[in-house]
Order: C-alpha cells, then structure tokens, then sequence
C-alpha cells in the first residue's frame, strides 16, 4: 500500500466509525427537568477492554478509557418498567465493540430504586423525554460530541422501553385507548392491565414526543396497547420490532401486532419462538437471582445466552443498515 493510500484509509477510519480496540464504560449524571439521570456509557476504545464490576454485575469494559479516535453512531438504550441502565448491558458491550457509542440512562421514576411514576400516564410521557436530553447531554459534550455522528443516531428498547422509542420516532398513545383495552381485555391480558394506576388513566392522546435527531429505532417485547388508528401518522423512522413468543407479561395481539398494523411497511418484525418476555436482559449474577425472581430465571431448556447472542446480531446487522456510515 503507498504512503497516500495509507494516509487516505486512515482519514476513512476517522470518520466512518472504524471497531476500536475494546470497550470503555463509565457513568455520568445527566439533569432532566430538575432530576439527575444516572446514565451508563459504553464506547469504543484504543485499549483492550478490562474488567469493570458495579455492585455484583461485572463487564468486559474498562471504566474510564478515553474513547477511541474517530465518530461513530450513538444507540440509546430504554430499559422496561422497574430496571435499571445496566440491564442491557451485554447488548450495549456488543454495540460498542462494533463502533457505537451506547447510553443507557435509569429512567427517573420508573426504576428499581424509584418508582414514584411507574403505571402513570406521566410515565409513558417523562420517559421519550428524558431519552431526548440524554442526545442532547451527550452531543453537546466536551468529549463525547466530537466522537458522535449526528446523522447515525439510533435506539432500543424493552417493554415500556419499547414504547418509549417508538414515541421517541412519533407514535403518539392515547390514554382513553389504553383504559378501553384494560376495562375489555383485563383478563386477557391481566399483567399489563394490572400495571396501571387507574386514576392515572384518564388524559386523551400525548403530545408529539419525538426526536427527529433518532433516524432508526429497535422496540423489544414493545407495550403496544396504548397506540391507537393514527397513532404513527407522519412517522417515516424504520422500526425492528421483536417478538417474544413465549411473553405471558404482554399478550397478543394487543402490542407487537397492534404495532405491526399501525406502522405498515416502516416496522419489520422478527419472531423469537421461544423467548420470553425477560429473555432480553443480560443474565443475572446468581447471588441476584432469587431476590430479582422471574426476569433473573428462564424455563427449563432455554438459553439466555444463545438467545441474546442471536437477538445482539439482529439488532446490529439492522442499525448498519440504517444508519450506514457516510
């Protein structure tokens, strides 16, 4: 190779997101309507990637390393109700290693520590938002903002985290509709209608919550039964949606389907046969597993890992696509 073509393929790798070496990891606070979000941080970086433990959970990530040389696109990760931002945490390492920065902020209100909001209406609106000024926290960073793409920009999602990306794109709930479904359908579908706080239920349709910086959106296990005819009206964000076959906590044909029909031929959909609906967290500590219960264990015969190392490349292979490198 000559000494120009060399110089060429490194400005290339500059700018196109190149792998980096390892994965960093670090926490930073992001401020949202007068609250501070913790937020994770994965990213590419030059050094190989070492071992980072909060708590019980430790990651192949090493805390702190700047990050790599170059900008690459940035996924925001929305954990579901009552989580926290290290639930996707192998998702997020796997999307780092192959050039994206990852944010996963614990959503305030609705998290393992704090659910002063969750069941609320005001939960399916603080939620989008808060998403929001995460990008804009991390665009407008000292460090981070001159390694972020703004025209690759992405997110994922599980359960009320899924909802939350797809209102990140557009679609736009209605409370009245969710109280239909829950006063039809609430033995049909009694985990979800059992979430709610009922004197919460009474707004009509949200307010347009989008952010149109987000050009590609991932909803897994997605609460759907809040969007109604209407609802992704305008919206243009390509959308993979993943259905867990074996999900007993939202049942069909109320939210991956109802999601499916409302956004035609912008939502592609991918089956699971055998997953459930907790399947897509990384795997517990087993110190965790009793005190979490159900989303820390899987049923005979399934394999958390496979599952996630499967799900991890669709997920990936669809955000190359839509958010292709310039």
């Amino acid at each position: 190779m000559t000494a120009l073509a060399t110089i060429v393929l490194m400005v290339m790798l500059a700018f196109t997101g190149a792998r980096a070496d390892g994965v960093g990891f670090r926490d930073i606070v992001v401020e949202v309507e007068g609250e501070n979000l913790m937020t994770a941080l994965w990213y590419p970086a030059n050094a190989p990637s070492g071992r980072t433990t909060i708590g019980l959970f430790t990651m192949n990530a090493t805390r702190g390393t700047p990050v790599g040389p170059g900008r690459y696109g940035l996924v925001l990760i929305s954990h579901g109700t009552g989580g926290g931002r290290l639930n996707h945490r192998g998702t997020a390492i796997r999307l780092a290693e192959s050039g994206y920065i990852v944010a996963a902020p614990a959503h305030g209100g609705d998290n393992w520590q704090d659910n002063r909001y969750s069941g609320t209406s005001a939960n399916w609106r603080r939620r989008p938002r808060q998403l929001g000024a995460v990008l804009e926290h991390l665009l407008g960073d000292a460090e981070f903002g001159r390694h972020i793409d703004p025209k690759r920009i992405g997110a994922v999602g599980h359960s009320a985290g899924g909802h939350s990306v797809l209102a990140l794109i557009g679609g736009r709930s209605d409370m009245a509709m969710l109280a239909r479904h829950c006063t039809r359908h609430r033995e049909k579908d009694p985990v979800f209608c059992g979430y709610g706080r009922p004197d919460e239920r009474a707004e009509g349709v949200m307010p347009d919550l989008s952010d149109r910086r987000v050009g590609a959106v991932v909803a897994v296990a997605p609460v759907g039964a809040l969007f109604g005819d209407g609802a992704f009206t305008g919206v243009e964000v390509p959308a993979q949606i993943h259905r867990l076959e074996g999900d007993r906590v939202l049942r069909r044909p109320w939210h991956e389907d109802n999601i499916m029909k409302l956004m035609g031929g912008n939502a592609s959909l991918v089956r699971h046969p055998q997953a459930h609906h907790f399947a897509f967290l990384s795997p517990f500590p087993d110190a965790l597993i009793s005190e979490v219960g159900a989303p820390a264990r899987d049923p005979a015969g399934f394999d958390r890992r496979a599952f996630l190392s499967k799900i991890d490349r669709r997920i990936l292979r669809f955000f190359n696509g839509t958010l292709p490198g310039s």
